[in-house]
């Protein structure tokens, strides 16, 4: 495990009110509610989407006083975000994209200190944000059967659910405090390339998370977090606290070694028959195939006409050595 985490930022959400005013007005439209009598009870200003190059878009809203912004700033402009860029990196990209629009940047503010709530920052005030961190496994086998493994774990109260095709592990789904997951970044790559807007994700960059197994943590962090943990502000937000928040969350960094039963070693038409016994789901065999299949399997010590129901049979344990991840060099050079 690595002392220093490379650990980055993907969405986030950000808004801060300007006195004065006068500001330009940006927005998708303006959505009206309307009483019985035809009076207009409140407006809403909708975001408005902006384009960026690789089909990317991000959301800047401006009312003439607040300015908002909202998305994943490392995808934006950018061909994938497989590395992504710290907090302070993404406020200073969110703030040249905000220059372009004749918009002034996020700021800070000041710190006050008031009777009855302490210290309390005066700038803009940050709702949501994505950290996460990438990790090498040594294989897309590998990487899968991690994820089948920490699908098992909790994080608190909330316990890990593993998707259908196998390739993501949530904690806490619709949770309004933190939402956490781990998935197969070749996987995502994939299905995001299947679409128009990740069409331009490379084939390099999908090879290098193949061959390496690659799976990333992330964890959403969401506004009643942010300020019962004091980061609602972005003067209060440093990459060192978003790093120490990550690492209190983090499961994959508790675990040195992560053992798991390798089915690779079962020839592969008898690998579903000897994973549905394990964990005791019907086999569903004809009796000429359940014979033939139990035969084959007594030769590794496993009999399938006893219900395992009591204790597990493993065959070979391989350990996964985990390492987190940073981006090489070339990918410097040609995406970031």
């Amino acid at each position: 495990m690595m002392n220093l985490i490379p650990v980055f930022v993907d969405y986030l959400t950000i808004r801060q009110v300007h006195e004065g005013g006068k500001l330009p007005v940006i927005n998708g439209g303006r959505v009206l509610r309307i009483d019985t009598d035809g009076e207009i009870e409140y407006t809403v200003d909708t975001r408005q989407g902006l384009e960026g190059s690789f089909d990317s878009r991000v959301e800047v809203r401006c009312d003439g006083h607040q300015v908002e912004f909202s998305g994943n700033i490392s995808r934006y402009g950018r061909q994938d975000n497989l590395f992504g860029f710290t907090f302070a990196d993404s406020i200073q990209r969110i703030n040249e994209l905000l220059k372009s629009l004749d918009l002034p940047p996020f700021s800070s503010g000041k710190l006050y200190k008031f009777a009855d709530s302490g210290w309390t920052w005066t700038g803009a005030r940050v709702s949501r944000i994505d950290i996460t961190c990438n990790y090498v496994t040594g294989s897309m086998i590998d990487s899968e059967a991690l994820l089948r493994n920490m699908a098992g774990h909790h994080i608190g109260r909330q316990k890990g659910s593993l998707s259908v095709n196998g390739a993501t592990v949530e904690y806490g789904r619709g949770s309004k405090y933190v939402y956490g997951k781990l998935y197969c970044k070749t996987t995502e790559l994939k299905k995001h390339r299947s679409k128009k807007s990740g069409q331009h994700v490379s084939d390099e960059v999908i090879e290098f998370c193949q061959h390496l197994g690659v799976i990333r943590e992330e964890f959403t962090l969401k506004s009643r977090f942010l300020l019962q943990n004091g980061l609602a502000y972005l003067g209060a937000i440093t990459d060192s606290l978003l790093i120490e928040v990550y690492m209190n969350r983090t499961q994959l960094q508790r675990l040195e070694q992560v053992k798991y039963e390798d089915f690779n070693d079962l020839p592969k038409h008898i690998r579903s028959t000897y994973v549905s016994w394990k964990y005791g789901f019907p086999l569903n065999l004809n009796e000429r195939t359940f014979y033939r299949h139990r035969k084959a399997l007594l030769s590794y010590g496993i009999d399938i006409s006893i219900p395992n129901n009591v204790q597990t049979m493993p065959i070979k344990v391989k350990t996964i050595e985990l390492a987190a991840l940073t981006a090489p060099d070339w990918y410097i050079k040609k995406y970031a």
